[in-house]
């Protein structure tokens, strides 16, 4: 059987309009400028380096992109310590397989703040989920039918809402705190209502 790397799922998501947003990757941390080399991989040639020079050279062969660049470019370049470049006799030659490109652009990616503040919503709401899964036990509820079980859902769901507002507001003052508490309590019991009454018609 062979593994489903996060690079395959990444591709099928695209293919379907879906943008992945992972908050880990095994093996990821280090943001090295591999990422950063201007490649097209409709062509599969490597364009520039990071810091705008044309390789001498380039390639792709057995699913890795090759590429020498000049060494009067790259003895001096400010960016070397963090290059995947290596140095030969009469040039650096540049090597990285397609898998780990896409590996690294999906690091530098994640480093973005866009990109967090992604990730921070994606956490939020399994989070939620956890509750619910775990506290509130919904992958085992006691009724059957899809109106019995988005009933029992709303009250779950409730139920955490109810909780966060009592913690929120627990040190404000008491007639504020009690007027808040009522009307949320009263929206929720309208929607129990209403939703009945739309069952009922």
């Amino acid at each position: 059987m062979v593994p489903i790397t996060l690079e395959d799922i990444a591709k099928k998501a695209e293919a379907k309009g879906i943008k992945m947003v992972p908050t880990n990757l095994v093996g990821g941390g280090k943001n090295s400028n591999d990422a950063k080399f201007e490649i097209d991989e409709k062509e599969h040639t490597v364009k520039k380096c990071p810091s705008g020079h044309q390789p001498v050279t380039s390639a792709f062969k057995k699913g890795s992109y090759r590429a020498h660049f000049n060494q009067k470019h790259c003895s001096n370049c400010p960016l070397r310590k963090d290059c995947l470049v290596v140095k030969q006799k009469k040039s650096y030659l540049f090597k990285v397989s397609e898998t780990k490109l896409h590996h690294s652009q999906l690091i530098a990616k994640m480093g973005s703040s866009k990109y967090q503040e992604l990730a921070r919503k994606r956490a939020g709401i399994e989070g939620i989920t956890l509750v619910l899964r775990r506290r509130y036990k919904i992958d085992h509820l006691p009724v059957r039918g899809l109106i019995r079980v988005k009933v029992y859902l709303g009250f779950k769901i409730s139920a955490i809402n109810c909780k966060r507002l009592i913690k929120g507001l627990i040190n404000r003052p008491i007639p504020e705190f009690s007027t808040l508490l009522y009307h949320h309590l009263f929206s929720l019991f309208s929607f129990q209502r209403t939703y009945r009454v739309k069952f009922a018609a």
